[in-house]
């Protein structure tokens, strides 16, 4: 299994696990938390969930992308910038939404609240830590340097179960395009 199959692979197990987390949270604060409204207990219950569940979710989120991302000081300044978009949206949104529904119960907000900010980030992430086309063109121009190409065409014949091109037709043994493939690094350097 390659690595991209892996980590999107983990990227699905995230959502039920935060699932299981948040639910988790919401046990331990009513455990703990000892307020003779229940209102304000429930809020509260709601709000530390939400919030520490975004914070597990960022933390894998990031140790599970973070050497497929080219981190620069743009990179880091805008995922910290959507972070504060997607709360401000997410509060925003859940007090709207709480005051629509049960005459102002705050819970209920603060629930769709905190689940619209996780979406958000998550989304916001995957736009802001894309490849960009000059990144993409390093990497490729890494990768090919190591790569065994036809000697006619140039083309890439890394992965190929035979010694034919399939762009031009040539043929070659594997010890001609080992020895032109040894010749032609020997140029570039």
């Amino acid at each position: 299994m390659s690595r991209l199959v892996s980590r999107i692979l983990l990227s699905i197990f995230m959502f039920p696990l935060a699932s299981i987390f948040y639910i988790f949270v919401i046990v331990l604060v009513d455990s703990t938390v000892r307020t003779p409204n229940y209102r304000d207990r429930e809020d509260a219950e709601f709000l530390a969930s939400g919030f520490l569940t975004w914070m597990v979710v960022a933390v894998y989120w990031c140790l599970l992308w973070r050497s497929g991302v080219h981190w620069n000081s743009s990179r880091v300044r805008h995922t910290l910038l959507a972070a504060l978009g997607a709360a401000t949206v997410g509060l925003v949104t859940g007090a709207f939404a709480g005051s629509l529904i049960n005459n102002g119960d705050g819970s209920f907000g603060i629930f769709i609240g905190g689940v619209l900010t996780i979406i958000l980030w998550l989304v916001a992430t995957v736009f802001i830590w894309r490849e960009t086309t000059v990144e993409r063109a390093d990497r490729v121009k890494g990768a090919s340097k190591s790569a065994i190409t036809c000697p006619t065409c140039g083309y890439n014949l890394t992965g190929l179960s035979e010694s034919r091109c399939p762009e031009c037709g040539s043929k070659f043994t594997l010890n001609e395009l080992m020895a032109l493939q040894l010749t032609t690094d020997k140029e570039i350097e």
